[in-house]
């Protein structure tokens, strides 16, 4: 099975995390578009590919820092493998990147791995690793995160 799908936002630093990387002003607005594909193959795999940018660039010091001297145009993209390794376990990883992400928002590389164990109906745990390294090697992230999800 495939699906396939895309967006458009008029106006890309007004979505949730970005906004708080925005300077006010900003002179126009900055549209954005996102694409994506999945493919489930023989109900046990899924492979997923993401893209998201902005149509234009915003002006030196609109995004990230004040001081910043340079025109940005983020972009972002993101692939994953996932597999059910039994009827409740599934195991995926990842790996995804972005261009003028900036030195604090997007990283430039990022990898990772999660494991899913659903334990009771409606009741998820899992285990996830990223490590992230972000634009002109201005940090380097690892995260171990845990996380309980009941459905109701």
């Amino acid at each position: 099975m495939v699906t396939i799908g895309a967006s458009y936002t008029s106006n890309l630093a007004s979505s949730d995390t970005f906004s708080e990387f925005v300077n006010e002003p900003i002179d126009d607005l900055v549209g954005g578009w996102s694409a994506f594909v999945t493919f489930q193959i023989l109900e046990r795999f899924k492979i997923i590919g993401e893209y998201v940018a902005a149509l234009d660039n915003f002006k030196a010091g609109e995004i990230y820092a004040a001081a910043d001297t340079k025109e940005r145009k983020p972009s972002a993209w993101n692939v994953e493998l996932g597999a059910s390794i039994f009827d409740n376990i599934e195991l995926a990883v990842r790996y995804g990147g972005s261009d003028d992400g900036g030195a604090e928002f997007l990283p430039e590389s990022q990898y990772g791995a999660v494991l899913n164990w659903g334990f009771l109906e409606n009741t998820n745990l899992a285990l996830e690793y990223l490590h992230n390294k972000y634009e002109d090697d201005a940090q380097t992230v690892d995260a171990l995160t845990a996380q309980l999800a009941v459905e109701f």
